[in-house]
């Protein structure tokens, strides 16, 4: 398979809903190559039943180097507490990778501290007690959010939140091919059925 001059980086952890980021990783994986991270190398099950084999860990990841970051949403309980996740996605952020979480996701950007200064929605359901992780940073009632390099969203927008990230990642030649894309995938488009013989 030929090697790619982008690399982006997929956090999943138990239970992740990964058909949030089906979209995303169909039109990046384009431009980039894509490595999956989890906080073991071992097997683990998405929200759908499917396993996913993790190319490394996350503490593993922290000695590459990666231009997008995608964290699927999901119960992120069992990986909220890990520091080298924090650390990982600190580190890609000061990189200047593009930052793209969804659903509850962004709880992840905002304990590691990316979301400081920065403008973000999430579906993030949180005990009071923990309020304080987004200080320093500004919600958006908006299906899609995009501040700089850092791309948030709800998870009925994940077809929005799919073209957004591939066009940060300069997927597309023009706005017109993305908005086209969206189109396609929302289904719509108009089919021309002559194509098919009919």
């Amino acid at each position: 398979m030929k090697q790619r001059s982008k690399k982006t980086l997929v956090v999943l952890y138990p239970g992740c809903i990964e058909f949030e980021i089906k979209l995303v990783l169909e039109l990046v994986s384009r431009i980039s190559d894509v490595c999956v991270a989890a906080p073991s190398t071992a097997a683990l099950a998405g929200s759908s039943g499917l396993t996913y084999v993790p190319d490394v860990s996350y503490q593993d990841a922290l000695s590459e180097q990666f231009d997008c970051v995608l964290i699927p949403g999901g119960n992120v309980s069992e990986v909220i507490e890990l520091p080298e996740l924090h650390q990982l996605l600190r580190q890609a952020d000061n990189n200047g990778a593009v930052m793209a979480a969804i659903c509850s996701g962004p709880i992840l950007l905002a304990i590691s501290g990316v979301l400081v200064n920065k403008r973000h929605v999430n579906l993030s359901r949180y005990p009071k007690e923990m309020e304080s992780i987004w200080d320093g940073s500004r919600f958006e009632k908006s299906p899609v959010v995009i501040d700089g390099s850092i791309i948030t969203a709800l998870p009925e927008a994940h077809i929005d939140f799919g073209v957004a990230v591939a066009s940060a990642m300069g997927v597309f030649a023009d706005e017109q091919e993305a908005l086209q894309v969206g189109n396609y995938y929302k289904g719509l488009h108009k089919r021309d059925w002559s194509l098919l013989g009919r």
